[in-house]
């Protein structure tokens, strides 16, 4: 029994005597100053075993039980852990020794060679697209697996000047027109031996490292499709050319937040586009060889353009570009979060050693005002 598990039995001892210390029964009162008396001593001894486990912290050596889950695969693999269903492996070094005359060259032996051999677990990973495009919406989260919204329809008529004593013009909003978008699940799994997640770390590294990153990939290859695949969205086709100068592409871009604005009634607040296409922007040079924006170190305060920020990224192509107010006029969609789970039951894993970890989301990307998106699309 720990020191916090006899305070609690002391206390417990203490709320059984309560009615008879309130009727005045002495032995009860007698007995009552004593375990006082005992608690006092072992909240004593807490309050000293936790100063040394706070001196223990900060030399570096931190129990187990207390280092809290940074990530999500640090959680899992925590909790997988303290389930009992990974047993730990004992260490263990191996030893050759072998006998050579006194003029020998020493050398390391053959036999030990595997044995002296340091290991290092860490993959290297193979490049990686950054995940940017789920925050560049806003964000809600729904208890049911659709979502019903209203978007207004253009108003009929206008008011104007009337004179006196004539008809004043009447203005008329047509009916809302109604979306629905229903959540889509993404999901993925991966199966593992045993001994290769015997290591917990090993298996924190396999699912923040492996699993979560294609599934944040392929949500965000989903929410570029969904919005440019949405009926209602400006459009441009014919402005972009193949050999199109950096100034130009500029001024269509300029010409594109206009109309975002414009059809909308909210500013751009990103500009979208594959690394390539930003290349061509920023390598831009005037009629004096100068780089616009200035030189190679302009780019220091961060990617922007006309003062909109610009966000460079492989889910779209280098044949595209999206202007938007992200924020205001679309939403991530999802019900609860990202969920992983995991089993040595399916199929045969049991007989063989494996584990199938399964990592998944439901989530929809409601875009309330199309006009606030204007993809632009090389010719």
């Amino acid at each position: 029994m720990n020191i916090a598990e006899m305070i609690a039995a002391k206390q417990a001892e203490l709320v059984e005597l309560k009615s008879a210390i309130i009727a005045g029964d002495a032995e009860a009162i007698e007995k009552s100053d004593a375990l006082v008396k005992e608690l006092e001593g072992l909240e004593d001894r807490q309050a000293k075993a936790d100063a040394a486990m706070a001196k223990m912290k900060g030399m570096g050596a931190p129990a187990a039980e207390d280092i809290s889950a940074k990530s999500l695969g640090e959680h899992f693999a925590q909790a997988l852990k303290k389930s009992g269903m990974i047993k730990g492996g004992s260490r263990f070094d191996v030893a050759a020794p072998e006998f050579k005359a006194s003029g020998d060259t020493q050398l390391t032996p053959a036999s030990v060679v595997n044995a002296l051999t340091t290991i290092d677990t860490n993959v290297v990973e193979a490049p990686r697209t950054r995940l940017v495009i789920r925050d560049l919406f806003g964000a809600e989260v729904i208890s049911g697996s659709a979502l019903e919204y209203y978007v207004e329809r253009a108003m009929e008529g206008s008011p104007a000047v009337t004179p006196e004593g004539t008809l004043k013009p009447q203005i008329h909003f047509a009916d809302p027109t109604k979306h629905t978008v229903t959540l889509d699940k993404i999901a993925e799994f991966i199966k593992e031996s045993d001994e290769y997640i015997a290591d917990a770390p090993f298996l924190a590294s396999a699912i923040n490292g492996r699993l979560l990153y294609q599934l944040f990939l392929a949500e965000q290859n989903y929410l570029v499709e969904k919005l440019v695949n949405t009926s209602g969205i400006q459009t441009d086709t014919t402005s972009w050319t193949a050999s199109i100068k950096a100034a130009e592409l500029a001024d269509i871009i300029f010409g594109a937040c206009t109309d975002v604005d414009s059809a909308s009634g909210y500013a751009a607040d990103a500009i979208v586009m594959h690394p390539a296409t930003w290349q061509i922007i920023r390598l831009g040079k005037d009629n004096n060889g100068q780089y616009y924006g200035g030189g190679y170190f302009a780019d220091g305060q961060g990617k922007t353009l006309w003062g909109v920020p610009v966000v460079t990224t492989t889910a779209v192509t280098a044949s595209q570009i999206i202007v938007g107010a992200f924020k205001t006029c679309g939403s991530v969609v999802s019900k609860g979060g990202y969920k992983v789970e995991a089993t040595n039951t399916d199929k045969d894993d049991f007989e063989k050693n494996l584990m199938t970890i399964r990592a998944e989301e439901r989530l929809a990307l409601a875009v309330r005002r199309p006009a606030g998106f204007k993809l632009i699309t090389k010719a």
